[in-house]
């Protein structure tokens, strides 16, 4: 997959003017060293792990992807790669990204997104935040103050990424939304009218400080560690998670008891003493005719012939035994067969004395 594009809807108010920290970040991206009061500074709101309009959400290793490939890339009015994209230089250059975690009260406040969800099991929000510079000149002074204004704030990020499994809800239906994952690179960024993910763009904050400058690389590296410790976690239960989704598969409209484990044992040990019972019925009969002899041995043979039948055979043979048994007759010739047994010699066919029961 290449050449994607999502958009959120807001932007950090920077106070314009980069920090120490941030001409610091900034210096080796410039071929000239321009003076911090030409420089205009702003941080977006890049990306999110919620469902977007497009019915997809990045997996957390996919965004710690894109802050680590993001710092370089240009900042453009239009996406480069869309039909009617930005052939030309970009209007600014990120110059650091790093991923924030946060609730999903605490994301959709930031975002001012009151009806954003995130996929199941995904219990804490992410958040790329990303900032870039532009030089400020005649030429975007109105683009500039129309930034101030909170008029151009709204994103979207370009990358690549893998699509990944639809989504699953705690019935184990397939929902509509899917998960994009990694690997994936964030390739640029863009102010649009609107995007796919809601909430992307420039966000309001307070004006900066020592204190308040954004995490350092360090910060930024263990971000990307523990997003990896979660890919390695998620694909380490994988394994399980397939087959929790085929038993759940599997149980149709009981889906739900894969969620009470306590009762599902406790059906499966009455499902089993069903059989056993039905089985029981069977043998006994077939003791009662004379089919089946009483020693220990021969009824532990007979259970073992029953004992990998279909539950709906079973339950015909036993109310055929049952009805013959209360008739106080034997059973019939055209009551159900037992199954077929194989002989000394391999072939198939029931013993003699199986077999004189049915033909007497």
């Amino acid at each position: 997959m290449s050449g994607l594009h999502k958009s959120l809807t807001l932007c950090i108010k920077a106070a314009g003017d980069p920090t120490a920290d941030q001409l610091a970040a900034i210096r080796p991206y410039m071929l000239a060293d321009l003076p911090p009061e030409q420089l205009y500074v702003r941080t977006f709101a890049l990306a999110h792990n919620a469902i977007d309009r497009d019915d997809e959400a990045f997996d957390d290793s996919l965004l710690a992807d894109f802050a680590r490939t993001l710092p370089g890339k240009g900042l453009f009015i239009k996406h480069p790669s869309g039909w009617d994209g930005d052939s030309g230089p970009g209007e600014g250059r990120f110059f650091h990204a790093e991923l924030q975690t946060m609730s999903h009260a605490e994301a959709r406040t930031l975002l001012r997104q009151p009806d954003l969800t995130w996929p199941p099991g995904v219990t804490t929000a992410t958040i790329l935040m990303a900032s870039a510079y532009m030089v400020r000149t005649e030429g975007n002074k109105d683009l500039l103050l129309k930034a101030d204004a909170g008029i151009v704030s709204d994103v979207s990020i370009g990358f690549t990424a893998k699509r990944g499994d639809y989504f699953r809800d705690e019935a184990g239906r397939e929902m509509q939304a899917r998960r994009l994952t990694s690997p994936g690179e964030a390739l640029e960024g863009s102010l649009v009218w609107l995007g796919a993910q809601p909430g992307a763009r420039a966000i309001k904050g307070a004006s900066r400080t020592e204190e308040t400058d954004m995490p350092t690389q360090q910060e930024l590296d263990a971000a990307n560690t523990r997003a990896a410790d979660f890919e390695n976690k998620f694909k380490a239960a994988e394994p399980s998670h397939s087959v929790v989704t085929k038993a759940r598969e599997a149980l149709g409209d009981n889906a739900h008891l894969i969620d009470k484990p306590g009762d599902l044992a406790a059906l499966v040990d009455a499902g089993k003493a069903h059989r056993d019972s039905l089985i029981d019925t069977i043998v006994k009969g077939e003791r009662a005719a004379g089919l089946c002899g009483d020693d220990e041995e021969s009824v532990a043979a007979a259970k073992a012939i029953y004992a990998g039948q279909p539950l709906a055979s079973l339950q015909k043979r036993a109310d055929a035994v049952q009805a013959s048994a209360a008739k106080g007759g034997r059973i019939a010739p055209n009551d159900p067969p037992a199954p077929e047994r194989t002989t000394d010699e391999g072939t198939k066919g029931a013993p003699p004395v199986f077999a004189a029961a049915f033909t007497a």
